[in-house]
C-alpha cells in the first residue's frame, strides 16, 4: 500500500535548501517525482536515492518546503536515507539557516570575523561592516 508522508518545515528559499542538502552530501536535482507502491507523486527537490524511488520536497500554500516520501514503500536502502533525513532535519535547517545569513550579511556589505559551534551544537557567528 502506497502512504505518502510530509514533514513539515519552515525552508522557503529552494537555492538555500538544495544547497544546504548538497553541503550534507545529498544529490538532489530540480523538480521531478517520486514512487511509491501505487503511484507516483510530483515534487520540487528530489533527492537521488539507490532503490530508486525517491524522496523529495514540495512546496506548500505557505511557500515552504517540506518533505516527502513512500515511507511504507520504499526499499531498505532507501529507507535507511529517508530516516537519516528525519533525524537529521535539524541539521539540514541549522545549514540552511546559516547560509541563508551568511547570504544576507554578505548582501548588506558585512563580512564574517568569526565562526564558532557552541558545546550545545548552536553556531555562533560575528560579523562586522566597515562604513
Amino acid at each position: 500500500m502506497s502512504h505518502f508522508t510530509r514533514i513539515k518545515t519552515t525552508l522557503k528559499d529552494k537555492s538555500m535548501l538544495t544547497d544546504a542538502l548538497h553541503t550534507l552530501g545529498y544529490e538532489v536535482t530540480q523538480g521531478g517525482s517520486i514512487r511509491g507502491r501505487q503511484g507516483v507523486r510530483a515534487v520540487d527537490l528530489l533527492i537521488r536515492t539507490k532503490d530508486g524511488n525517491g524522496i523529495g520536497f514540495v512546496r506548500d500554500a505557505q511557500g515552504c518546503y517540506n518533505l516527502v516520501a513512500d515511507w511504507w514503500g520504499i526499499g531498505r536502502g532507501d529507507h535507511k536515507i529517508l530516516s537519516e533525513l528525519d533525524g537529521t532535519l535539524s541539521r539540514i535547517q541549522r545549514e540552511y539557516a546559516e547560509r541563508t545569513i551568511l547570504e544576507k550579511t554578505k548582501n548588506d556589505g558585512f563580512s564574517v570575523v568569526e565562526r564558532r559551534e557552541e558545546p550545545d551544537g548552536s553556531i555562533r557567528i560575528v560579523v562586522r561592516r566597515w562604513t
